[in-house]
């Protein structure tokens, strides 16, 4: 959304045909998506969903789930889409399934510019993550950095790394909140 607000127009496809989100989160209702499209039943334009607090975004839900999810996102016929799109948005945003779970996501790397791992604070486990990244980078996917969600800097974990320097979860408290005495040399 911040990049259609700055001006770019911009494609969200949910990619994740086996648990779609995107049209839930956005409270989109189709019938129509990318695995409609992939199959020849209906065309992109009439697939894609205008988002109307923003005319810089167009969105194309995942559609109905399909028998074959990774044969269509493989397909020849998903790699000329994108390169498509390339010429049509300033930036394509594909959402996927978890690349553990399913290989669809690790299908798609492949054609993308770059990839970011999502990755849930307290939930993901390292190793998860650290098997995810390897398993990109051994398809030649350009994975570009994670993005942690759910992240609380107050829940007193102690410390967390922060551009390489360690921090305590107390730095980022109001000065109200912080224990002067615990400060004092």
């Amino acid at each position: 959304m911040v990049l259609a607000q700055k001006g770019g127009r911009v494609l969200l496809v949910d990619a994740d045909m086996r648990r779609p989100g995107v049209s839930k989160a956005l409270g989109i209702k189709s019938t129509r998506g990318l695995s409609t499209v992939l199959s020849g039943v209906d065309n992109v334009e009439d697939a894609m969903v205008p988002f109307p607090q923003l005319p810089n975004l167009q969105i194309l839900p995942a559609g109905p789930v399909p028998p074959n999810p990774v044969e269509l996102l493989g397909s020849v016929i998903m790699r000329s889409y994108i390169a498509r799109w390339r010429n049509e948005f300033d930036h394509i945003i594909i959402d996927t399934p978890p690349c553990l779970s399913v290989t669809d996501s690790v299908v798609l790397s492949v054609e993308a510019d770059r990839v970011i791992l999502v990755a849930r604070s307290g939930t993901t486990p390292k190793a998860a993550l650290r098997r995810a990244s390897e398993l990109l980078l051994q398809v030649n996917a350009r994975v570009m950095g994670v993005v942690l969600n759910a992240f609380n800097v107050h829940s007193g974990d102690g410390y967390y790394s922060y551009y390489g320097g360690k921090y305590s979860s107390r730095y980022y408290q109001q000065p109200e909140e912080q224990d002067w005495e615990a400060h004092a040399s």
